[in-house]
């Protein structure tokens, strides 16, 4: 194992010490972060560590001794202070979680370097080699966070963390710079943040059940008022989503209508479900199939259409063309998804970007993907040879 050579941490495990700190924080130009948790079995991550660094020194914050997250949640708002991460999605949940904000403006050294042509979803271990040419061992990756006191190797994981993360940022901050890419993150470093708080609405989780397009549009209001009854459960409870109702159950529940125990059964119910919940759900479904059309939810998008199906192969191979140009991975261009957006907007006779493509993508790529369905549309369309 490689024996990792960084500074001893400070240690902040009071209230105290946390509010004096994040004075210190409020006149950083930017600050590491990173969090370590367990989540294994439970809704929530349960936060065992969380780490800074600055421009003195590697903190490690004991989320299970502090109390008063207000002084850190001051630290999140602050606009001065930018808040740099590594493939921070559920960091910044953890963030979330502990103080109530989200860190802005915030800065992903993993999307930091995919827009600086190093590749897409680089590990931090593959990008602090590439950069620092620093050999980081990932052995604790996987540790128990809730123990106490932890192992030295732990806290040394945890510290090479911040540590090189901060020594990364101007590197790859110069390289955008020069690139005239810094702009192109901080759009998509603002539209992650958005899209954080856009997708915490409970009563959409029914659209990430599968095949839900299938459902009638009747059924697909069941589905969304049984998913979001088991999102709130859930959350409640503090267990993961399928362990109150997998999604194939959701599903079934939304097609055959259950109305009694026997039938939930059949539809997949788990036993300690159906003994604890089952008069409640059974009046969920009982309510939403007497809804009028108006509480009925927009109905979900189908698959696109063999001839959508040729026009969206057609501008992946326009987004890729114009991605090696750039020397960036295809999917920070243009997602599948933006492109089947932007497929659909000629249902109304003309298309338009959504805006998911707009800004810095839109300069890139707007143009080259218009012209192509432009094209593409006007042309007889013929079924290819099985």
């Amino acid at each position: 194992m490689t024996v990792l050579h960084v500074p001893e941490p400070i240690w902040v495990s009071s209230n105290e010490l946390l509010h004096e700190y994040c004075q210190a924080w409020l006149q950083e130009p930017f600050l590491a972060l990173d969090t370590e948790f367990v989540r294994v079995s439970t809704f929530y991550p349960q936060a065992g560590l969380l780490q800074v660094a600055d421009r003195q020194a590697c903190y490690l914050i004991d989320p299970l001794l502090i109390t008063d997250w207000t002084p850190l949640a001051h630290v999140f708002r602050c606009e001065s202070v930018i808040k740099v991460f590594h493939a921070c999605l559920e960091d910044i949940e953890v963030c979330r979680r502990l103080t109530g904000e989200l860190p802005a403006p915030l800065v992903d050294s993993q999307l930091a370097a995919a827009l600086a042509g190093m590749g897409g979803s680089l590990g931090f271990q593959k990008l602090v080699g590439l950069l620092l040419e620093v050999e980081l061992a990932k052995e604790e990756t996987r540790s128990n966070w809730l123990q106490r006191p932890l192992s030295d190797e732990q806290v040394r994981y945890a510290v090479a963390d911040v540590f090189y993360l901060h020594q990364l940022y101007p590197l790859l901050d110069d390289v955008l710079i020069r690139q005239g890419r810094r702009e192109w993150l901080s759009e998509d470093c603002q539209r992650l943040l958005a899209d954080v708080g856009q997708t915490d609405n409970p009563a959409d989780y029914y659209r990430r059940v599968k095949l839900a397009w299938r459902l009638r549009p009747q059924e697909q209001y069941v589905l969304q008022q049984v998913a979001l009854w088991r999102e709130l459960k859930a959350r409640e409870r503090d267990v993961p989503r399928s362990k109150v109702i997998d999604d194939q159950c959701l599903w079934n529940m939304a097609r055959f209508k259950p109305a009694n125990r026997e039938q939930l059964a059949r539809a997949g119910l788990r036993n300690d479900i159906l003994r604890h919940d089952a008069p409640e759900l059974i009046r969920i479904i009982r309510d939403a199939l007497a809804a009028p059309s108006d509480q009925w939810p927009r109905t979900l998008d189908i698959p696109l259409s063999p001839e959508a199906g040729v026009w969206l192969k057609q501008t992946k191979e326009v987004v890729a063309s114009r991605a090696a140009l750039l020397n960036i991975p295809p999917e920070i261009l243009a997602r599948k998804k933006a492109l089947e957006a932007l497929i659909r907007t000629g249902d109304s006779g003309q298309w338009r970007l959504p805006e998911s493509l707009s800004g810095w993508r839109q300069e890139q790529i707007g143009a080259p993907l218009l012209a192509l369905l432009a094209d593409v549309s006007n042309q007889p369309y013929v079924e290819s040879e099985s």
